[in-house]
């Protein structure tokens, strides 16, 4: 008899130490994204917004065609491209997508049809957690188009980023911008 209860606890036991593993298999740890991605510094969320806009955005006359996954693609998850990205700026019929990857191909025309694209940075602020962090940024723009046309613009940006393998990418963006003189904006141009 006591060699069958030996039996039925080292089944037990054995079967609990199974279900433990497969749950530890399959649960990360709360932690895990903790430390995993910078709070302060170059890679820490508002150092990448300002990065995102100073050259992630620019333009140079002369530059190549406009790639979004190699000129932008460090700030988006594109392994996952779902989230919610507006922006009133946006060239085309709708301003508003649910896809990273559709949003940034959006803007290839616009990219492609300036001569340069300058922007200078007001303010920033950020509300950083451990796995994700809200940034927000007042900045101004210059787009001079190929035809000459100068189109000078003050704008707000919010960005919603989540910590994916130890980076920082942008889940969900809101931006508004609005259309204002070149001269207003020139004392802010190359700010960072």
């Amino acid at each position: 008899m006591l060699s069958n209860i030996n039996k039925e606890v080292t089944l037990k036991l054995t079967t609990f130490r199974t279900a433990v593993l497969v749950i530890s298999a399959l649960v990360p740890p709360v932690s895990a994204n903790a430390t995993s991605c910078q709070q302060e510094g170059a890679n820490a969320p508002l150092a990448l917004h300002k990065e995102w806009i100073m050259k992630g955005w620019e333009r140079d006359e002369g530059d190549s065609a406009y790639d979004f996954a190699n000129k932008l693609g460090k700030f988006y998850d594109l392994n996952n491209t779902k989230g919610v990205f507006w922006d009133n700026f946006a060239p085309g019929d709708t301003q508003l997508f649910n896809d990273a990857a559709r949003y940034g191909d959006n803007w290839k025309s616009l990219q492609d049809a300036a001569r340069s694209v300058r922007h200078g940075i007001r303010d920033g602020d950020a509300l950083v957690g451990d796995d994700v962090a809200s940034t927000t940024l007042g900045f101004v723009g210059r787009l001079e188009r190929l035809t000459g046309e100068v189109i000078a613009f003050d704008a707000r940006s919010q960005l919603a980023w989540t910590c994916v393998d130890g980076a920082w990418k942008i889940r969900h963006e809101i931006n508004y911008a609005w259309v204002v003189e070149p001269k207003s904006i020139e004392p802010v141009l190359g700010q960072k």
